[in-house]
């Protein structure tokens, strides 16, 4: 065989290759992972605690909803009564009887039970918009907080895609060691009877065993390797390992649509615009405390002052006077009306708090302009990085397709003698090593795939949609 009629084949081998898998490529996806995925977000503790978190905000927000609701309460009091007194009013002269009243102080004692109760209303009509705007300011919190964990879905999502990957390149050299395997132990075969014969030395027989007692230590390794990623995805979904064993496909390259790809839709940008409208709905509420508090109130309630005594001693010509009364009751009492709560000074309270808001909106526009710069230079790189992938993928097709083509012609021509052992053995070497070089740059431009969805915030609803 000349070297064009070599050349014509590894080409030709290198395209058939190649075509087949550009094709298969395109019909793989996430679709494997939805599942996985989708139960590893549920099984994760960090997004629970967060969603427990952001109900805080919620049951906050129905708090604030709360104070337009009439608040009713009831008191109720029992106690008894002891007083001295001592009153010096001015003397007054009687013309008629020509005696005085009020000559000097008047010692008094009052003892008596008292009896209570009683029930109050109250009602905000107008807050000054601030009940309103401070409502609004936790509906666009909880949705601020809610985005910004669901951004944490599409790393986990990565994680555990990426487990599988790592899983299903694993599979993927156990089929090059089995076939190494195969192909050596063939040759040992053949040396040993040509050995037996005369044709071969013990050297040719024992490198190739050495070759094969290597691809058993790499089995060993790929074994425990499995396992540990096993363990890792079984601590990722909470999924038993039996379950995990049933996810199983072909690693193989992603073709994406780019423009769907780069489409935004990073949580983070859209949980610090929902922050930025929060901000607006504080500042709102803070210049709302300017204005006055409007409120209606009613009161119904009940008093008795019953086994009163009233003690007025030493009074002139009488001596002591004791006044005594069953009961003073006095019921239904009831007031109804509208009241105002207006204030005018609060010394610098009421500035800071504006001014503070002011400062945290600049501050939260600030964070929002610097995300969108650093989000717009990661989308050009992980597309300059994917698609550098894909052209280093097809450069790896055609690498293993050379070297495989190497691999057939020095197995022939060991068999017929034209080469020695080495020679054999390095070629099988170089092709286990360019077909591991694909795989692991298949590994690669899927990652490289999943970056780039995952830095346009697509890759939680691409696996899961």
């Amino acid at each position: 065989m000349n070297n064009q009629t070599i050349r014509k084949a590894l080409i030709s081998t290198a395209v058939l290759f190649g075509s087949t898998i550009s094709v298969q490529a395109q019909q793989i996806g996430f679709k494997e992972f939805k599942q996985p995925v989708e139960q590893a977000i549920q099984h994760n503790r960090s997004i629970q605690n967060a969603t427990l978190e952001n109900q805080k905000i919620s049951l906050e927000r129905e708090h604030v909803k709360g104070k337009f609701l009439p608040h009713v309460s009831a008191n109720a009091m029992y106690g008894y009564l002891n007083s001295n007194m001592d009153i010096d009013l001015p003397t007054k002269q009687l013309p008629l009887l020509g005696t005085s009243i009020y000559d000097g102080s008047q010692q008094l004692n009052v003892s008596s039970q008292v009896a209570m109760a009683g029930v109050t209303a109250t009602q905000v009509i107008f807050s000054g918009l601030q009940i309103t705007n401070g409502q609004k300011a936790l509906e666009q919190k909880f949705k601020a907080q809610d985005l910004m964990n669901q951004a944490g879905y599409d790393q986990l999502a990565q994680e555990v895609v990426l487990s599988f990957d790592q899983l299903m390149l694993l599979k993927e050299v156990d089929v090059l060691i089995q076939d190494s395997e195969k192909r050596l132990k063939k040759e040992h075969e053949k040396v040993v009877r040509a050995i037996d014969n005369g044709l071969a030395i013990p050297y040719d027989r024992d490198k190739i065993k050495l070759a094969m007692l290597e691809l058993e230590s790499r089995k060993a390794e790929l074994e425990s390797n499995r396992e540990l990623l096993f363990f890792k995805l079984q601590e990722l979904t909470g999924l038993p390992i039996e379950r995990l064993k049933e996810t199983n496909y072909n690693l193989q390259e992603l073709s994406l649509n780019l423009e769907d790809a780069q489409t935004m839709n990073r949580k983070e940008v859209q949980a610090l615009e929902a922050a930025g409208k929060a901000y607006e709905y504080v500042y709102k509420k803070e210049k709302g405390s300017r204005l006055p508090q409007v409120f209606a109130f009613g009161n119904l309630s009940y008093i008795n002052a019953f086994s009163t005594d009233l003690t007025i001693k030493n009074l002139p010509k009488m001596g002591n006077l004791k006044l005594e009364s069953n009961h003073f009751q006095m019921a239904p009492n009831y007031a109804v009306g509208i009241g105002m709560k207006w204030n005018i000074f609060e010394g610098k309270a009421h500035k800071t708090a504006i001014e503070k808001t002011k400062l945290d909106m600049q501050i939260n526009d600030n964070k929002l302009l610097d995300t969108q710069e650093k989000l717009s230079l990661l989308q050009k790189k992980t597309t300059v990085d994917y698609q550098l992938a894909l052209k280093k993928t097809k450069v790896n097709e055609q690498q293993v397709a050379i070297a495989k083509n190497n691999l057939h012609l020095a197995s022939r021509q060991f068999e017929e003698g034209l080469t020695d052992v080495t020679e054999r053995l390095e070629a099988e070497n170089e092709y286990y090593k360019q077909s591991l070089n694909y795989f692991q740059q298949v590994l690669a431009q899927r990652q490289a795939a999943s970056e780039l969805l995952k830095a346009n915030g697509n890759l939680y609803e691409t696996i899961t949609r």
